[in-house]
């Protein structure tokens, strides 16, 4: 049996278990689903290969601390092959006027200024902003408790650039921002394809990030990331075990003494680490051992909103390099769930071949779902053929919006899958859909959970819950420190800090 038994085997299980294993700490993975990955997964369709997470990967400039951490863990091997760096993040086309999300920023300062002069004064501010932003760092070497005073200083003093403006426009959403320009493509590239309730800091990051080499796409997408994971902890002396949903945990003497899985056995373990959904982890132990900040952001609608994504792919019978890597285009207004759509947000996987047979292409197709609606499809699943039907009409509304405007497509483009709020929720347990985390607002303090829980002696949480926004570097870097907190509370091992 080994000592230290990690619920989930999504990026943030399998970073805990290759770290545990650095430092000569056994252990297991335990994963409900037939595979592990978690969100970080795809599948094939009709001959199609269907990436269902990854669109950039924070983490891909060696001047940032995250890199190094993508680098132990394996996904990272050789840059200039594992990574696909784009001109540009994005294309926006508002009725055939075009723009564009560049690397290079002066480029994007001068392509906007030329579509809308009269934001002049907030397009140069903008850009500035974006400049600014690119000093941000996420910690990724220690949990921030065990930074220390001199570290907690060289880091803030390494983001110096940042913060004046940070403190500035923190109060603001995306929404509100986008009000200070007047032209509607502007708009769009500030809101993209996020909730407009987000704080608007996040698109500053976001494009920061993206022109200074920190947020490109991994060759071969979720399963480069997924599968060199999975192979690093095996090679190191990891086991995984699959179709291991945990049931419930015993708790006895403020430590974890068992936990039950639904197929009728059992583990033991001296440690442990949950690296699911959070509402999945209190699920397992209890949720009377829910913290009342946790309590508060799921209480809360308003503060920690959660949102999801209808996702559609289309198999292509042509290739696609005629169209952007991604695309948000304006069109005749649909309908979902009671709320009206102008825009598509389209992702093309052309720079990836093998994720379509020969002479093909493969798109997917984003839209955003907040938290709200979720309900609407948990109620509608209960009724198959409803829930079926639905489906097959927002992609037929879809794909005539797509076969007009990319005419060379008629004809061309069949529909191989729909993802619900629902299907996150079937196959990953995501609370209500939402393959993030909570959605970073002005309006409450920034989500960061230590993962300890009081009471439990033994257990630290990991996962993208404990950081807003999520995503896959809070997943990445969670799993290192629940690692480093178990290795400090019961002085496990000392190699972390010999590395970092």
């Amino acid at each position: 049996m080994a000592k230290l038994a990690i619920i989930g085997g999504g990026i943030s299980g399998l970073a805990a278990g290759i770290y545990a294993q650095i430092n000569g700490i056994e252990s297991e993975i335990f994963e409900s689903h037939t595979v592990v990955g978690g969100q970080c997964t795809s599948w094939k369709r009709k001959g199609f290969h269907i990436d269902n997470c990854v669109h950039w990967m924070t983490g891909t400039s060696p001047k940032k601390e995250i890199y190094k951490v993508w680098q132990e863990v394996g996904v990272i091997q050789d840059p200039e092959k594992d990574i696909i760096r784009h001109d540009y993040f994005l294309q926006v086309d508002i009725d055939g006027v075009k723009a564009h999300v560049w690397r290079d920023l002066e480029k994007m300062r001068k392509e906007q200024l030329s579509i809308a002069p009269e934001d002049k004064k907030e397009i140069n501010n903008f850009i500035k902003l974006i400049k600014k932003f690119q000093a941000i760092e996420l910690p990724s070497r220690f949990p921030q408790e065990q930074m220390g005073f001199g570290k907690n200083m060289k880091l803030l003093f390494k983001m110096m650039k940042a913060i004046p403006a940070f403190a500035k426009y923190k109060k603001l959403t995306l929404e509100d921002y986008a009000k200070r320009f007047k032209s509607p493509i502007i708009h769009q590239i500030i809101y993209n394809y996020v909730p407009k309730q987000f704080y608007v800091i996040s698109a500053f990051y976001m494009y920061a990030m993206f022109s200074m080499g920190n947020a490109d796409l991994p060759r071969g997408g979720s399963d480069t990331i997924t599968n060199r994971m999975r192979d690093k902890y095996l090679s190191l002396g990891g086991k995984i075990s699959v179709k291991k949903k945990a049931l419930n945990a015993e708790i006895n003497d403020k430590k974890i003494t068992k936990i039950n899985f639904a197929d009728g056995t059992s583990v033991e373990p001296e440690y442990v680490i949950i690296a699911t959904d959070l509402k999945v982890a209190f699920n397992i132990i209890g949720h009377n051992y829910m913290d009342n900040n946790l309590k508060a952001a799921f209480n809360n609608t308003t503060t920690h909103p959660v949102f999801s994504n209808i996702t559609l792919y289309f198999g292509v019978d042509c290739k696609t390099d005629d169209i952007p890597t991604m695309e948000i285009f304006n069109c005749e207004p649909y309908t979902i769930v009671g709320r009206e759509h102008k825009v598509v947000i389209v992702n093309n996987y052309a720079d990836q071949p093998e994720f379509a047979p020969e002479g093909k292409g493969i798109i997917q197709v984003l839209m955003v779902q907040h938290d709200e609606e979720y309900q609407y499809w948990e109620d509608l699943y209960k009724d198959p053929e409803a829930y079926k039907a639905e489906k097959l009409r927002i992609a037929s509304e879809i794909q005539q919006r797509l076969e007009k405007h990319y005419p060379q497509y008629q004809g061309k483009l069949s529909l191989l899958e729909v993802c619900t709020p629902k299907s996150f929720n079937r196959y990953l347990g995501s609370y209500k859909g939402s393959y993030m985390g909570f959605i970073q607002t002005p309006f409450a303090p920034k989500l960061v959970h230590h993962g300890n829980i009081d009471g439990i002696d033994n257990l630290c949480l990991a996962g993208q819950w404990l950081q807003t926004p999520g995503g896959l570097p809070n997943a990445l870097v969670t799993g290192k420190f629940a690692i480093q907190r178990l290795i400090k509370r019961f002085h496990l091992a000392d190699k972390f800090r010999q590395n970092n």
